[in-house]
């Protein structure tokens, strides 16, 4: 009943692509307040659903305008524990999770860029009567420390992303050599990424 309640409130838009795999309830729950209480506030911006996906575990909610992207994901795995969700801003692919873990950055990076002494961090996932609270909480914030970016002013994202991106090393591929010894080296592509997003 609420996967069918999903669809009938929140209308799928042209240009997106809606996945669900078994979806639970509390990431029903918690898309659906996504798409009632984020997806006006950004639309006022020029941002509009590219995808929404839900899953048992997770879900992610894409908003694009043009080359810029807002990614909401949370985690409900239990090896995820603590549960969480993460608001991310970011310039690029939205579509290649490679590529976005360098072109993007959190929200709550931007808010420890503006205020440092702000102790910041992804927000917990909420449950039941809290999730209202939590979504507009998060809603409140995006368009407080977000707003540059959501106006198209990337100067603070990209000073936050550079920044982000230049304290990160590579990823690392450690492969055995014809002795069974294992060296190491740095993947080519997230070197050729560091360096662009940096």
């Amino acid at each position: 009943m609420e996967r069918l309640n999903f669809f009938n409130q929140n209308k799928k838009y042209k240009s997106e692509s809606v996945k669900t795999h078994a979806p639970s309830p509390e990431q029903i729950l918690f898309t659906n307040t996504i798409l009632e209480i984020i997806s006006p506030a950004v639309e006022q911006f020029g941002f509009m659903r590219h995808l929404t996906e839900i899953k048992r575990y997770s879900s992610r909610i894409i908003f694009r305008k043009e080359n810029l992207y807002i990614l909401i994901k949370s985690s409900t795995y239990p090896t995820d524990y603590p549960y969480h969700y993460n608001i991310i801003l970011g310039e690029g692919s939205s579509d290649d999770p490679f590529e976005q873990d360098w072109d993007s950055t959190a929200l709550w990076s931007l808010k420890s860029m503006i205020n440092p002494l702000v102790k910041a961090k992804e927000y917990e996932f909420p449950s039941g009567d809290h999730v209202k609270f939590s979504i507009m909480n998060a809603r409140k914030e995006l368009l407080q420390y977000g707003i540059s970016f959501l106006n198209g002013d990337l100067t603070l994202f990209l000073k936050t992303r550079s920044a982000q991106n230049q304290s990160r090393e590579p990823y690392k591929i450690h492969s055995p050599d014809v002795n069974g010894k294992y060296t190491t080296i740095n993947e080519p592509r997230s070197v050729d990424l560091k360096q662009k997003f940096s």
